[in-house]
């Protein structure tokens, strides 16, 4: 009974905090312990009292996982797609023609050489096919997707390419699971709405790295969820698959979404909510948003107001898992 009144007056406590306070993290510290590495935190809120949280993850997770992850370029993309396509030509039959593959700044072009119209038109399809499809394996290799810029007035065709933070989300959990289980033991019986509060909390006061614009960084900057927490640095996006893949593990039946305005990230759960939750609907169900960005402490169901300015004009994207 007693853990559970302290566990009700933390999170009032935290729900009272000031949108206007910025959020401070007192001390971070991480130790090796045999084949673990030890995190320990301690945070202060607007009401100056403070909250610690330590758990332990597998030093060679740590090491590992995502290790490879790096920004995209363009450059890498075509020399990959180029070779899928060299590939391809090579099974053409000489007799009937030949193509030269030409590297160009909005993809490939190909030059055909034959006396069949018939013949240069379908490898024109089965090469484009072959680019596509060499696309697509390139970009689910190296953990991105295709992204259309927000707010671009542009051609509206224009792609960019952007990290997969759900696929993050979801391949973190395994790693992340020592956090869950003290998460479960210091908030026991804990609903996903007040795990989310104290999850909040803590994020804000993570270090804050600048996000580099999705459209030109192609992915610099972003951290996978393990590095942000072994780095004890991240930007909007990272923070926000970080909480996503935590809340989605602890529940499974979560409805978890990460919004996405012009060079910002917000995380929104279908939840439980109150009257006077910041919310917003998709496809009919409503999930109440939240910045775990800082180091601005707003509070969980409330965001900043350029971040509204640009969900009320609809300039906003969503992935959902």
């Amino acid at each position: 009974m007693l853990n559970k009144l302290v566990l009700s007056f933390f999170l009032l406590l935290i729900n009272l905090v000031s949108p206007n306070v910025f959020s401070e993290q007192l001390y971070f510290n991480k130790t090796q312990v045999g084949d673990k590495t030890k995190f320990e935190y301690k945070w202060q809120n607007s009401n100056a009292r403070p909250y610690s949280l330590d758990f332990e993850l597998n030093t060679k997770a740590i090491n590992s996982d995502f290790r490879h992850f790096k920004s995209l370029t363009p450059s890498r993309l075509q020399i990959y797609s180029v070779k899928k396509l060299k590939q391809a030509a090579s099974q053409l039959d000489p007799r009937k023609g030949s193509v030269k593959i030409k590297p160009s700044y909005q993809g490939v072009e190909f030059e055909f050489k034959s006396t069949s119209r018939e013949w240069m038109e379908q490898q024109s399809v089965t090469l484009k096919n072959v680019y596509d499809s060499s696309l697509k394996d390139y970009l689910h290799q190296e953990y991105y997707i295709e992204f259309q810029p927000i707010g671009y007035r542009g051609n509206p065709s224009t792609l960019s390419y952007k990290p997969d933070h759900v696929r993050f989300a979801k391949e973190s959990a395994d790693s992340l699971a020592p956090i869950i289980k003290r998460l479960k033991k210091i908030l026991p019986r804990a609903n996903a709405r007040r795990t989310a509060i104290f999850l909040l909390s803590w994020l804000q006061t993570i270090p804050y790295s600048t996000l580099e614009s999705r459209t030109q960084s192609n992915g610099s900057g972003f951290s996978p969820p393990i590095k942000l927490i072994s780095n004890n640095k991240g930007d909007c996006d990272s923070k926000v698959t970080l909480m996503a893949s935590i809340l989605k593990a602890m529940y499974p039946r979560l409805r978890v979404a990460i919004i996405y305005v012009p060079e910002h990230a917000l995380i929104g759960l279908n939840v439980s909510h109150l009257s006077t939750d910041y919310k917003l609907q998709i496809d009919g169900l409503d999930y109440t948003l939240a910045e775990p960005t800082g180091p601005r402490m707003i509070k969980f169901s409330e965001i900043s107001e350029r971040s509204k300015k640009f969900i009320e004009s609809g300039m906003y994207q969503t992935e959902i898992f």
